[in-house]
């Protein structure tokens, strides 16, 4: 069973920087290592609530891109979940594998937009209780892109079990602490992800962090 949204994810072209931006929201890293088969750097940071992680390869290639391009989500039985998820029609991206961390098994799916979903079956849990120093208050939602709008809703909440975060909200869904926003119509973003919007307790103008993931801010009293 998919039981948590745990992190929106992606590559990162120079790590200190892109570490002393988010630490400049209140951000905390939670987990460190170094992946030597792929000779990447993995960060997990935490903003509030909710879980970046940041993929630095010593050696990328020469078409890496860089930015946010998929979202994590956690599950009790990955190939039986994976399995479901190409039985109904998903499109299969990596078959299940051992993590290149070593810490648990993965494998990844395209929603019906081509967003890249990841899952992940292992017992680390890198969350932390919410952060409360620093402005940010909690990751409000990862804004994915969704032309077809109705067959993003069918597979994040069939599918993955995901719920519309009230009668308020019922494109904004959610799994556990985060939530998605899928829409037909954002505006052009850098990123696969359009944008990552962040709940506040001072005003922000909207920006980009050093690899061009737009961000938002949402002032809350």
């Amino acid at each position: 069973m998919i039981y948590e949204l745990n992190h929106v994810g992606g590559q990162v072209r120079d790590l200190d920087a892109t570490l002393a931006f988010y630490t400049a929201l209140g951000a905390q890293v939670v987990d460190r290592l170094f992946m030597p088969g792929p000779r990447v750097h993995r960060v997990h940071i935490q903003l509030g609530t909710g879980l970046v992680e940041l993929l630095h390869p010593e050696q990328p290639a020469d078409d890496t891109t860089y930015g946010f391009n998929h979202i994590g989500f956690l599950t009790d039985d990955l190939d039986a979940d994976h399995t479901r998820l190409l039985t109904a029609g998903y499109a299969e991206l990596t078959p299940p594998r051992v993590a290149s961390s070593g810490q648990g098994r993965l494998s990844f799916l395209a929603d019906p937009n081509g967003v890249r979903v990841e899952l992940l079956q292992r017992t680390e849990d890198f969350r932390i209780p919410p952060i409360t120093t620093g402005s940010v208050r909690r990751l409000a939602h990862i804004a994915l892109p969704a032309p077809d709008l109705d067959a993003a809703i069918t597979f994040y909440t069939t599918h993955l079990g995901m719920h519309p975060d009230s009668e308020h909200a019922p494109t904004t869904l959610r799994l556990g602490l985060d939530a998605l926003k899928p829409h037909h119509s954002w505006p052009p973003a850098r990123t696969l992800i359009n944008h990552l919007t962040l709940e506040t307790t001072t005003q922000h103008p909207d920006t980009h962090d050093p690899d061009g993931n737009r961000l938002t801010f949402l002032p809350v009293s």
